[in-house]
């Protein structure tokens, strides 16, 4: 871990000060997070509003090709950000879907030792099934997670998937409806942010795929 103080790699305070155009806001986002070391940036509980940008900002910015949409982070602790979706401002709350106990710090920790001893990067073994089948259950903890704080009033929710990225999410917009049937009475709306794709499961299913992110992912 990092000898720099967290405060100095915490958002700046324009990032809260403002509504931003999506695209511009996360080009921001990156380039600060690009800054930051890769095990702080995943480690440090104080860094998450680091993380919480990004996926907002990737969102923001996925929405923005089919809608009129800025965004504005939030410094209290509810809700995470707010969206403003042609003219309507929507309270969203963000939460991870990851495996359980995973921690990514020491991913990239083992990775840097590796490469300081000149060793080639280490070879993981990945099976895009096995992949698929995690994400599902890590969704679902996470949507229970959120619904259990019983928030009032409810915000529209925001789940990023932070497993590997597809090409196609394992389930259709139909299956993903039903994943999430349980908590539709505990949330406006309920989204997936899986890659480049923000998929709505409830109500009125879609799925978006950006079209102009590839520069900025």
């Amino acid at each position: 871990m990092s000898n720099k103080r967290a405060s100095e790699y915490q958002p700046p305070p324009e990032w809260f000060d403002r509504w931003w155009e999506p695209k511009e806001f996360f080009t921001v986002v990156r380039e600060h997070n690009q800054q930051v070391p890769e095990v702080d940036f995943f480690e440090r509980a104080e860094l998450q509003p680091l993380r919480e940008a990004y996926a907002a900002g990737l969102f923001a910015t996925i929405l923005a090709e089919e809608h009129a949409v800025s965004l504005r982070l939030q410094r209290e602790r509810f809700p995470d950000f707010d969206l403003r979706i042609d003219d309507q401002v929507l309270p969203f709350e963000l939460v991870e879907a990851d495996r359980p106990g995973r921690r990514r710090g020491d991913e990239y920790r083992g990775a840097a030792r590796r490469e300081a001893a000149g060793f080639p990067p280490k070879i993981e073994e990945f099976d895009p099934q096995l992949e698929e089948k995690a994400a599902i259950p890590a969704i679902k903890r996470a949507i229970a997670e959120k619904a259990a704080k019983r928030y009032k009033p409810a915000p529209y929710l925001l789940v990023y998937v932070n497993f590997w990225l597809f090409d196609q999410p394992p389930l259709t917009t139909d299956q993903f409806a039903g994943l999430v049937s349980r908590w539709r009475d505990q949330f406006p709306e309920i989204w997936l942010l899986w890659g480049a794709k923000a998929i709505r499961c409830w109500p009125n299913p879609v799925r978006l795929a950006a079209r102009s992110l590839p520069d900025l992912l």
